[in-house]
């Protein structure tokens, strides 16, 4: 369909993700809004808009896509329920007094972020955890805590590839395999895209930046006295529960996709089968934690419920995707990308494409409060263009993700701002005051970035 008309589904669902923050409704909206299309007939559109929505689970790699989102709740779920979080804050600071300072206890917290790289909420509630008693016993504010919490959680997220984030954004980029526009691999585009990375790359830095230049936040007086109440909370005593009760189930994550990663590659982790690896960890890790914390006395019933719980943790995500994975479908068969590109190609200078992306990304994501909302609109429409117009796909990839994380990590009404204030038992009020200005000057300096580098494709 060579018409404005293919612009109406995604227009729709970005337009009402701004109007009534439901990402949901938006992104079902332009599912249905392109059934109606294809079908030319609205009761017939309207039927096949649910077909759609239930045709994704024939796709294996779609579906693998969403249970391991929903093992990675689990995991997550199974670490805080397990008393590890506990432990580690003991060892950190009794038994091994690793941490002694303040640039000590905020490092420590922003290096063991990492550990939850694969999931962008988990990493948060993990600073949270283990950075408020480090933060309190060192007169460290909150509104910092939520700051690194803030600047590790979905940054981090979208830069690992065997992440919830990396999985959904190769999902996407499958689907464009799919439909013919895109020849190689979905991880070799994820991997080229993360050099421009320019926004995700300079928020995480920017935190052991502000850590050894002795830079902190001003506390308010609610702060100040829960620090003052916090401070005697420490873990003074030895818990019950082992170190391994979190080491482990991420050990038994991570170290399975590195062994298949490289049997499947023969030799070339790069090479090999991700979307399998991680599919496969997850329940390698799900299985051997179960045996681990069933051999300590906990109660197998007491585990699977801690496993479910984790799961419906993440149903919204599950929903997000599924709805996210029939909307570019659909927006394939509509043309949407190839008419857009058509359009840019003849009123754009191709230099200005990928500051357009970004800024174009920057207010959805700002607007709407999530970054996978807006890559899941944007990616069907963007790859399609830059294949279109000659463009760089891994850059017009980058330029997407920067600019939807600087939305989720910003907006007042993002989950993220939400979750880190939480997370740090700060405001949100606080946190998205205390962290703007240093989130609007990495935004701008990725600008400048895509301009340049625009300039020289």
């Amino acid at each position: 369909m060579d018409s404005w008309l293919t612009l109406l589904p995604p227009a729709l669902s970005i337009l009402l993700a701004i109007a009534t923050r439901q990402v949901y409704v938006a992104i079902f909206s332009g599912v249905m809004a392109a059934s109606i299309l294809l079908s030319k007939n609205v009761l017939q559109g309207i039927a096949n808009s649910f077909n759609a929505i239930a045709d994704i689970f024939q796709s294996s790699s779609s579906v693998k896509s969403l249970i391991f989102i929903l093992m990675i709740g689990a995991i997550i779920n199974v670490m805080k329920q397990s008393g590890g979080i506990e432990t580690l804050i003991y060892h950190l600071t009794r038994k091994r007094n690793i941490v002694k300072s303040k640039k000590g206890a905020q490092l420590i917290t922003f290096a063991f972020g990492f550990l939850m790289c694969l999931e962008g909420v988990g990493s948060m509630m993990l600073i949270g955890l283990i950075g408020r008693p480090l933060f309190d016993r060192f007169h460290v504010s909150r509104e910092k805590l939520a700051f690194v919490a803030n600047c590790t959680g979905a940054p981090l997220a979208w830069l690992v590839p065997f992440s919830g984030a990396g999985i959904f954004l190769i999902s996407l980029i499958m689907a464009q395999v799919e439909n013919g526009l895109l020849t190689e691999p979905p991880m070799n585009y994820v991997l080229s895209a993360l050099p421009y990375q320019i926004y995700t790359i300079s928020v995480l830095l920017i935190v052991p930046l502000l850590v050894l230049f002795k830079h902190d936040f001003a506390r308010s007086q609610s702060m100040s006295e829960a620090e003052s109440d916090n401070t005697a909370c420490a873990v003074e005593s030895p818990p019950p529960t082992s170190i391994w009760a979190i080491l482990l189930p991420i050990a038994m994550l991570l170290i399975p996709i590195l062994v298949i990663t490289y049997s499947s590659g023969n030799g070339d982790i790069l090479a090999g089968d991700i979307a399998s690896a991680v599919y496969w960890s997850g329940f390698i890790s799900l299985i051997g934690s179960g045996g681990y914390f069933c051999f300590s006395q906990v109660k197998l019933h007491r585990y699977v419920e801690w496993c479910i719980q984790g799961m419906k943790d993440m149903l919204p995500a599950v929903i997000l995707l599924t709805l996210a994975f029939s909307l570019s479908r659909m927006t394939g068969e509509l043309g949407t990308g190839k008419y857009l590109a058509s359009f840019v190609s003849g009123e754009l200078p191709v230099r200005l494409v990928p500051a357009s992306i970004f800024v174009i990304c920057v207010l959805i994501s700002f607007s709407t409060g999530s970054s996978g909302a807006t890559v899941s609109i944007m990616i069907p429409i963007i790859i399609p263009l830059a294949v279109g117009i000659g463009l760089s796909i891994p850059l017009a990839i980058a330029a997407v993700i920067s600019g939807a994380v600087f939305g989720d990590q910003s907006s007042p009404i993002s989950d993220s701002v939400i979750i880190a204030s939480t997370a740090a038992d700060c405001t949100p009020e606080r946190h998205f005051a205390t962290q703007l200005p240093y989130t609007v000057a990495v935004a701008l300096l990725s600008l400048m970035f895509y301009l340049v580098v625009g300039s020289s494709v």
